[in-house]
């Protein structure tokens, strides 16, 4: 019984996984606002690199979107991401939709490799095979006058019946195992990835910049769209003071533009890859 109740809670650990890494992957096939803030990194990458005459028509997600929080003005105040969800909230506050669905892909990086679960929901089906297989030579071996053979009839009739069942589940995930890696492929082409990617190190890549780009969004100064207006923490009440301290407003685009970053040979920063 302890068997079974282990296969039953390892199956449903497996799944989970699995439906995380679907998740992510429909996203990031699926979701526009991902495709139009991808655009204005784009836009943004070359107009950086314009100094050097040379635009490109797309960029990998797992060389650019890290860079992004670390590129920073001159006075180390404002990074190239908070600049870009600025302008995205200004311009396209819809396109940042996408951060509430990618907030799936913090489960997802917790994941095992896709190489590994497949190998999981294989070793599962052959365990089930040498189950089913095991249950039919005991019933066969033990000789029918024998008392010990009713008992072992109900022992082999309730492992013939978990194998039906656990049979059902593992071929539920096995084609869903085969979805996540025909989906995870997809991404990688459709970004430009290489398409022996580590899925681990993807996700964890895009657990990492989701994170990034929430802290960008609260720290943004404008009022936010509806979409990620729940995001930002709500200001605290406090008691107005007659000595009024001197507020500087900063302007992120005129920060950015008069930093050493716009000043100096951008490739080593941004390097948009085709």
């Amino acid at each position: 019984k302890q068997w079974y109740q282990r296969r039953v809670a390892i199956t449903a650990g497996i799944k989970r996984m699995v439906d995380n890494i679907l998740e992510v992957c429909r996203v990031l096939l699926n979701s526009n606002s991902f495709l139009r803030f991808l655009e204005k990194i784009l836009a943004i990458g070359n107009m950086m690199n314009a100094a050097i005459k040379k635009t490109s028509p797309g960029f990998k997600l797992s060389s650019t979107l890290p860079k992004l929080s670390t590129i920073k003005s001159q006075d180390k105040a404002v990074s190239l991401l908070d600049f870009i969800v600025q302008q995205c909230v200004l311009l396209d506050g819809d396109c940042l939709k996408f951060v509430n669905d990618l907030e799936i892909v913090h489960s997802a990086s917790q994941s095992s490799s896709i190489v590994a679960l497949t190998a999981e929901v294989d070793i599962m089906k052959q365990d089930m095979n040498k189950l089913s297989g095991r249950a039919n030579d005991i019933s066969q071996k033990c000789p029918p006058d024998n008392h010990a053979h009713k008992e072992l009839e109900l022992f082999v009739d309730d492992v013939r019946s978990f194998v039906k069942f656990f049979q059902q589940n593992v071929f539920l995930l096995n084609e869903q195992s085969s979805q996540m890696k025909s989906d995870y492929s997809k991404v990688l082409e459709r970004f430009g990835e290489s398409p022996n990617t580590d899925s681990e190190e993807f996700m964890k890549m895009l657990s990492e910049f989701q994170t990034s780009l929430v802290d960008s969004i609260k720290r943004c100064t404008h009022p936010l769209p509806q979409c990620i207006a729940h995001l930002k923490p709500k200001p605290k009440v406090t008691t107005p003071s007659t000595n009024k301290p001197k507020m500087v407003q900063m302007d992120l685009a005129n920060s950015l533009k008069n930093s050493s970053m716009f000043k100096r040979n951008t490739q080593s920063d941004l390097k948009i890859p085709t």
